[in-house]
């Protein structure tokens, strides 16, 4: 945030991999941010899709947003490029529970999504996964998922420890395999080479694991 980067020389760097996606937050109050990815999916033929990152808690608060701008952001990314581009959201445990109606007052702004990835932001709400993830099920039952997995614990700003990382994998790989979702997010790559015991936890369990079959529907 703040910081420019030159977003070509990105591109280029992520040619080996198989879809590229950018965030776009800012895209249902500034039609040049969806301008861009657009005429960017032009010359990479591996950029996928647009992702509003912390969708009810980031800079813009989607809830004073005429819903119809999400629509016309969606309408634009599957229609304006030269394919079809997906529109992803990020959703926290934490924005959401067991009531009802706090939830159905959600529902109208998740609707113009492709897909949703559902995060926890505290480690220590860890413990509530299950029951929050039946709920996100029922919420977003016709939309594409994944979950994120943070190696550092941003939401209590102290590292992630090794067991909770360790059960998010095994959980989260579970349900890939049933087909229930279709990927994992990790977040983030630039601990790699703090020796912070997620990370190591992680990168074990992905050479251990990391060439199995998924199966599903």
């Amino acid at each position: 945030v703040g910081v420019n980067v030159n977003r070509r020389q990105y591109n280029k760097s992520f040619r080996p991999l198989r879809e590229v996606g950018w965030e776009i937050c800012n895209a249902g109050i500034d039609p040049d941010v969806v301008n861009q990815l657009i005429e960017e999916s032009k010359v990479f033929g591996n950029i996928g899709c647009g992702v509003f990152d912390d969708f009810f808690r980031g800079s813009v608060d989607y809830r004073q947003v005429p819903i119809e701008n999400l629509y016309e952001v969606r309408r634009r990314l599957h229609e304006d490029g030269p394919r079809p581009l997906a529109m992803w959201m990020v959703l926290y445990t934490a924005d959401y529970g067991l009531d009802r109606k706090q939830n159905a007052a959600l529902m109208p702004y998740l609707e113009p999504f492709d897909g949703i990835i559902l995060w926890t932001w505290e480690e220590k709400d860890i413990v509530q996964f299950d029951e929050k993830y039946e709920l996100f099920s029922e919420m977003a039952k016709d939309k594409r998922k994944m979950l994120g997995l943070y190696l550092f614990n941003f939401g209590e700003s102290r590292q992630a420890t090794a067991k909770a990382v360790l059960w998010q994998l095994e959980r989260y790989s579970e349900l890939l395999r049933q087909g229930a979702i279709e990927g994992i997010v990790l977040h983030t790559n630039t601990m790699a080479d703090l020796d912070y015991e997620a990370y190591n936890v992680c990168g074990d369990w992905m050479d251990k694991h990391g060439d199995g079959e998924i199966g599903g529907t």
